[in-house]
């Protein structure tokens, strides 16, 4: 005579199978959640590197593009206003026939940057500094808008600054940002400086990580 299961047996089943799906389902929440912010970082990148060399075919090298300066007032201060339309023709100029955004707004953080949408849900804020800066966020307008956890920049300098900005790759206009304050010589001291300065994240995904987010990287996303 074949013998069923109690229900006494039942539930400790189901107890067992929900403290294990408790131990391991947030586990592999964050996991995907990184795998995710891995391929939409490494879809960026590419894609900007991807409409930089076809707007040289165009336009010459990149470290060469005419960049205006940083828009002032007669009192010194930032000009929002004409920020935004800097960056405007510059993106106009270099790179709206070669990159695929389905919508350009002002920014909704930062009232002297523009912002462009792309097709799976990203976005990108564009400032006119000494490069121009990318703030580029993987959720959208969607929370935490933190750098290091769903925000990521990078630049794109002209021969003017590129070495100032991008020391680790001097011919090369695109990147992650990087200066001499920080010493970036070792992934450990890349991994400290990203602790230290979530600016300096990107650096780290980009030149030690191939834009996967390791175990010890510092920030949740």
């Amino acid at each position: 005579m074949k013998r069923g299961f109690t229900l006494a047996e039942v539930l400790i089943t189901l107890g067992i199978i929900g403290v294990v799906a408790a131990m391991t389902i947030p586990t592999l929440v964050q996991n995907y959640k990184k795998k995710q912010a891995s391929v939409k970082l490494k879809r960026f990148y590419s894609m900007m590197l991807q409409a930089i060399q076809l707007s040289e075919v165009d336009n010459g090298s990149a470290l060469y593009w005419d960049k205006e300066s940083i828009a002032r007032n007669e009192d010194g201060e930032i000009d929002n206003t004409e920020q935004k339309a800097r960056v405007e023709r510059f993106y106009t100029k270099y790179l709206a026939s070669y990159l695929k955004s389905v919508k350009i707004t002002s920014s909704q953080f930062h009232e002297n940057r523009l912002r462009f949408y792309f097709q799976d849900g990203s976005v990108t804020d564009i400032n006119n500094g000494d490069c121009i800066h990318f703030i580029y966020d993987i959720n959208g307008d969607s929370s935490p808008n933190v750098p290091g956890r769903d925000q990521f920049g990078f630049l794109l300098c002209n021969s003017q600054y590129n070495s100032s900005y991008h020391m680790f790759y001097p011919n090369r206009a695109f990147g992650s940002y990087k200066q001499d304050e920080k010493d970036v010589s070792d992934r450990e001291k890349a991994l400290q400086a990203c602790k230290e300065f979530a600016s300096y994240c990107t650096f780290l995904l980009e030149h030690y990580d191939n834009w996967e987010f390791k175990e010890d990287y510092p920030y949740k996303l």
